[in-house]
């Protein structure tokens, strides 16, 4: 049965989040768990044996359409780095709260459904209904997340340097997909549940780029490298040589990083990093010994700045890309040096 079958893989892919042990945001979890749980529900909908056991199932099954919009929409802010103030966090929880409390009430109030029905065909059971006001309060919050979205993504699709464009796209097609067949379903009255369907298809869509930004995230990739020093710059590259991220410092030392897009080859007119770093990070992309760093040293401004270029590696030795760590001269110690190093010689310019 198709409902069963979305039940278990929302389970698997929950499981797969928890063993492989990264974390990629409380939000993204929290919408694999709201998913699974919804899908439960739609099982237990469609094998229930009464019209009690079908109405507390269908409200295991609204826990996807009162959460997972919102989830969405926090994940697309995250992607886009649009910071939600803690207050209004609080605010938009207790909205959805407050919806799901009044699905809770179905068959001791009209408040969400005026009238339920108990069907059963020879497949599987449904319900028939007749809402209440509060289930336009939420479709209305449903499509308002979901323009929120749509706004917040279109808007950072500008920010070229900050926000990946094929990212932001990604999720946005994912969230159109979901609350798209959702209104086709309300409106139409087709005879067929979809939803969980989708849902699945919809959390792997978002999943992809998620997954990539947080390989890609200067967090994760510093738990790869030896780090002990306060002041560290770190460049992202992925297998491609495409540019992924950087942090302050490295963005002190080379200014045009904060000018290049992101997911995008280095430019031709790279700027300082042109000059100190790319015939090295080509050297090393070139090199037989990738478990190995390369490492060197360059000057600017009479200071004199130590780089070590490594592959980064995910949790089952698969190569995703490539760091370059920078360290001011005096920040290093004695042990920066290590014997799976490949020393390079050092570069002076002015």
């Amino acid at each position: 049965m198709i409902f069963l079958a979305c039940f278990c893989i929302s389970i698997i892919f929950l499981l797969i989040v928890i063993g492989n042990g990264k974390k990629v945001g409380i939000n993204f979890f929290l919408l694999i768990a709201v998913i699974a749980i919804g899908n439960g529900g739609h099982y237990a909908v469609a094998v229930s044996q009464n019209l009690q056991e079908a109405i507390l199932a269908n409200k295991l099954a609204y826990v996807i359409g009162c959460f997972a919009p919102m989830m969405v929409f926090f994940i697309i802010c995250n992607i886009c780095r649009v910071r939600i103030s803690g207050i209004a966090g609080t605010i938009i929880y207790s909205v959805q709260m407050i919806v799901y409390f009044s699905v809770l009430t179905t068959g001791v109030s009209d408040i969400f459904y005026k009238s339920v029905e108990y069907h059963r065909g020879e497949t599987f059971a449904y319900l028939t209904k007749t809402y209440g006001f509060m289930h336009t309060v939420y479709l209305i919050t449903m499509i308002g997340y979901t323009l929120a979205g749509i706004v917040v993504g279109l808007v950072s699709l500008n920010r070229k340097n900050v926000v990946s464009r094929t990212n932001v796209c990604i999720v946005l097609m994912a969230n159109a997909l979901s609350v798209g067949v959702y209104m086709t379903e309300r409106f139409v009255r087709l005879d067929i549940e979809l939803m969980p369907v989708v849902f699945v298809i919809a959390l792997i869509i978002i999943s992809i780029p998620l997954f990539r930004i947080y390989n890609y995230s200067i967090t994760t990739v510093r738990s790869d490298f030896d780090d002990r020093y306060r002041r560290t710059g770190y460049i992202i590259f992925d297998n491609k040589l495409r540019y992924m991220s950087a942090n302050e410092f490295a963005q002190e030392l080379f200014p045009e990083l904060e000018e290049w897009e992101i997911e995008v080859k280095i430019p031709g007119n790279g700027g300082r990093f042109n000059t100190f770093l790319r015939q090295p990070l080509m050297a090393f992309v070139r090199m037989e010994e990738h478990d190995k760093l390369y490492n060197g040293i360059f000057e600017y401004k009479d200071m004199k700045y130590r780089y070590q270029i490594g592959t980064i590696f995910s949790s089952n030795k698969r190569q995703y890309g490539y760091c370059i760590r920078l360290v001011a001269a005096k920040d290093i110690a004695p042990e920066f040096v290590r014997d799976d190093e490949i020393q390079q010689s050092e570069h002076n310019t002015h």
